[in-house]
């Protein structure tokens, strides 16, 4: 990372012990934990402070990679509409693809993994509809639209906001709206 600090130390949010509770929780009950292990883990996951703290207890589990794809959602419709919104855990990497349909994501209320958030779009016919909470930005140098308009109407101040939501990739035929 560019500012020093390694991914494993850096601090981890309340939505990110919860995370790790539940998978110790499904690990206890498919009986690869003991009682004790499960209540020494679950207690240490509580008080985690960083990644590196949490990893650790998890390491020597099954699924670890299943853990990890969690940090990218990834959706795919052929036809409809892709909408997420209300109180939602943001992973670091959102990929949206579509062939006809739109995508909606409401950040308003979300809870935010990390302060920045990659939006990578792959949409044949359809518009991007995006809702950024109060002080957050966008940058959208990185997303192309052949047919259709790039619209920002955050007023954006050219400061890097929190969150800071980065678009990249193409829409054949469609808009993408960022308020």
């Amino acid at each position: 990372m560019g500012d020093g600090v390694a991914r494993r130390d850096l601090r981890v949010s309340h939505a990110e012990r919860e995370h790790v509770a539940r998978l110790l929780t499904a690990h206890f009950e498919a009986g690869r934990l003991t009682p004790d292990e499960y209540e020494t883990r679950s207690a240490a996951a509580a008080v985690a402070v960083t990644r590196a703290d949490l990893n650790g207890l998890l390491i020597d589990l099954p699924g670890v990679d299943a853990v990890r794809a969690r940090e990218v959602l990834e959706w795919t419709s052929g036809r409809g509409d892709l909408k997420r919104s209300g109180d939602w855990l943001v992973p670091p990497r959102i990929v949206l693809r579509s062939r006809f349909g739109d995508a909606g994501l409401d950040f308003r209320h979300a809870r935010f993994m990390e302060p920045s958030v990659t939006v990578a779009v792959d949409m044949w016919v359809g518009d991007v509809d995006l809702r950024l909470p109060p002080g957050g930005s966008v940058d959208l140098d990185g997303v192309r639209t052949h047919v259709g308009h790039v619209k920002d109407r955050t007023g954006a101040s050219g400061r890097r906001g929190d969150p800071h939501i980065v678009v990249t990739g193409r829409m054949y035929v469609g808009d993408i709206r960022i308020r």
